[in-house]
């Protein structure tokens, strides 16, 4: 630990780290010492080089007792390292328990922030990876955690939507506070996230994002994101709403972005109690050629937040047939679906007949490894893990436009 010349202790390269690890009270093996440095740590301690090394360690105790004989004997061994390094020294353990007492005190002060959000506290407190830039940022980031906590606060008892911009305008007084680049976004898709019981992966890219704050009722973007219905009536409080009446009248499409749905209050079939969604457009597309005034919804893949919004507004005895591809994706989508209406949702032509008879696309082990999660169509997933195929819906279009056209099942 310390390398001696003409008697005087001088600190070299196994000092400060070998304090640092543990204290004063360990053992320093020699195995990588020079058999000259051997010689002066022996000739420091008052015994052989060749004693010395047949044992093959010392230890910092050793040092301390024999610094009480030199010139030094005024300073203990932990003082003469500072003063000849002019820096602080701290053993591991020391280290460890300050930070532990930081960490402590960085939960209490959550505990306090977070009162009102236990399942935002506990996703924190799991210290997972979605969570590290919070420990990480420790220092700075409870003010940003407090800012958020309170202006979800409001935003939750005014139960509204609201857009992304004047949010963070109301809250911080900066419309671009809660951009996505921001700490403050960050910690917002986090409580988000954290809040939605839905959410199983933490966001990747905007789209969901934009999502996951619509679940919030906080809207980042409501022009692009859109959904496309026909045959479907909407309302604003007891009026039918002009645009939809003039779609149905002249047989039209319409794509619905969220900005507008935001004003529809309620939202049913133009006749019977059923809706058709599905996933792929052309398909979509040509199933309005069949039946143009039969009410169907097209969610362009994956639902977004338009998507659910105009399911949330259908009226509750609607029956929801849903029809996707036989890919785990398409699987994904009719899982979330039926998580979120229940009893009400009919698997449309999603069966293992229908898989077996249009498999085409070898599936990837990423796209494999996501029938794990899925828990409806046990027989479909087996067939699928057997077979690591894909079928998609347009290859037995012709029985979804056989049931359109009778408007049933």
């Amino acid at each position: 630990s310390f390398r001696v010349t003409n008697g005087n202790p001088q600190t070299e390269r196994y000092s400060s780290p070998t304090y640092r690890r543990w204290g004063n009270s360990t053992e320093q093996m020699l195995k990588d010492f020079s058999a000259e440095e051997i010689a002066e740590i022996a000739g420091f301690l008052g015994v052989s080089a060749i004693q010395l090394e047949r044992k093959g360690k010392v230890t910092l105790q050793q040092f301390e007792e024999q610094l009480m004989t030199s010139a030094f004997s005024h300073m203990t061994l932990k003082e003469l390292i500072e003063a000849i390094l002019n820096e602080q020294l701290e053993t591991k353990i020391q280290k460890m328990q300050e930070k532990e007492n930081v960490n402590r005190n960085f939960v209490q002060q959550l505990e306090s922030i977070l009162t009102n959000y236990p399942t935002w506290l506990q996703k924190i407190l799991k210290c997972e990876s979605d969570s590290r830039f919070i420990w990480q940022q420790q220092a700075t980031i409870l003010r940003d955690l407090e800012i958020v906590a309170k202006a979800l606060e409001q935003h939750l008892i005014n139960n509204q939507f609201m857009r992304l911009p004047l949010f963070a305008q109301q809250a911080t007084g900066n419309p671009h506070a809660f951009d996505t680049n921001t700490v403050l976004g960050k910690l917002l898709v986090h409580a988000a996230f954290s809040l939605n019981k839905q959410s199983k992966a933490y966001p990747k890219n905007t789209e969901e994002r934009v999502d996951l704050l619509a679940t919030l009722k906080i809207v980042q973007d409501d022009l692009w994101n859109f959904v496309t219905v026909q045959g479907l009536v909407g309302y604003t409080y007891d009026s039918i709403h002009k645009v939809w009446e003039a779609a149905n009248q002249t047989k039209s499409a319409l794509n619905m972005p969220m900005r507008e749905l935001l004003n529809i209050t309620r939202v049913q079939p133009l006749f019977n109690k059923s809706v058709y969604i599905v996933e792929n457009s052309s398909v979509a597309s040509t199933l309005m050629d069949i039946n143009p005034k039969a009410p169907i919804i097209c969610t362009h893949g994956q639902v977004r937040m338009a998507g659910w919004r105009l399911l949330d507004l259908l009226d509750p005895d609607v029956a929801i047939y849903y029809a996707g591809d036989l890919d785990p994706e398409g699987l994904h989508i009719a899982q979330n679906i039926l998580k979120r209406y229940g009893p009400r949702v009919n698997l449309w032509r999603m069966d293992v007949q229908c898989y077996q008879n249009a498999m085409s696309e070898t599936l990837s082990d990423d796209r494999l490894a996501k029938l794990k999660s899925i828990t409806i169509l046990p027989n479909v997933v087996e067939q699928m893990q057997q077979n690591k195929k894909a079928a998609y819906q347009e290859a037995w279009i012709d029985l979804l436009i056989e049931d359109i056209r009778r408007n049933g099942k």
